[in-house]
């Protein structure tokens, strides 16, 4: 009878791990031991774990098949008959999984959604610049067309005006001005024709190079800023009013 559970004592010590001391300089050898089987039992909260190998007791130390309690941890057992080695991993918790793949989904929208923020802000960007640009270029457009209707009109009938030009590329603005300090007898001199010839010239002028302005001007004495004349160039028809009538 004891030779009999010493031979299953002895299948169940090749099979249950533990028996043995794990150690990288343990020695290959043979024990013949005593094991006790006392219809020992595991619970596992509360409710017993099966098993196909009955748990013994050696020398006080109860040995159970470490698959069986891989299982209950939620563990992989793997045995490397080859090197004599037991690979424990964890097991995939398919919960956390699909928890963590939500999250990376979650993740994977955000980045696309803060790629496409960043994209539409660089467009943004890049039309202020242009836009930036192009202010540039209409204000030194109109500098230079400035400076060019001072040289031709500056001395217009022997008299000093002085133009300046403000606005944007929807209208510009003009101001002739005459010092009436120097220039009023002269300026009073000057017929109606006179002075509505200069201002068409102007504006004919000013829309040569910015055919879609309209134009607003004023005519004033500079030494007092009193208005003496108003003129406006309608670009739709092209048509010039000074002081309310059409030239």
């Amino acid at each position: 009878m004891f030779k009999k559970q010493y031979l299953a004592v002895a299948s169940a010590v090749v099979l249950t791990v533990g028996l043995f001391p794990a150690s990288s300089d343990a020695q290959v050898a043979k024990k013949n031991l005593s094991a006790t089987y006392n219809n020992i039992k595991v619970l596992y909260n509360g409710n017993q774990v099966s098993t196909t190998i009955e748990p013994f007791i050696v020398n006080g130390t109860t040995y159970i098949p470490l698959r069986m309690m891989a299982g209950v941890f939620n563990k992989d057992i793997n045995w490397d008959g080859t090197n004599y080695t037991i690979n424990v991993k964890d097991q995939a918790d398919p919960g956390y999984e699909a928890q963590l793949s939500a999250k990376d989904a979650e993740i994977k929208r955000l980045q696309d959604k803060i790629d496409d923020l960043n994209a539409e802000i660089d467009d943004l960007e890049d039309e202020l610049d242009d836009d930036d640009s192009s202010s540039d270029d209409f204000d030194d457009d109109l500098s230079d067309l400035e400076d060019t209707l001072n040289e031709d009109y500056g001395d217009y009938e022997g008299l000093e005006w002085d133009i300046t030009l403000d606005g944007d590329e929807d209208e510009i603005e003009v101001e002739i001005a005459i010092d009436f300090d120097d220039y009023e007898d002269d300026f009073n001199d000057l017929s109606e024709k006179k002075l509505k010839s200069l201002v068409e010239d102007i504006v004919n002028d000013i829309w040569s190079d910015f055919e879609d302005s309209d134009v607003t001007g004023v005519i004033i004495d500079s030494s007092s800023d009193d208005e003496q004349y108003e003129f406006e160039g309608d670009s739709s028809d092209e048509t010039i009013t000074f002081d309310g009538d059409e030239i």
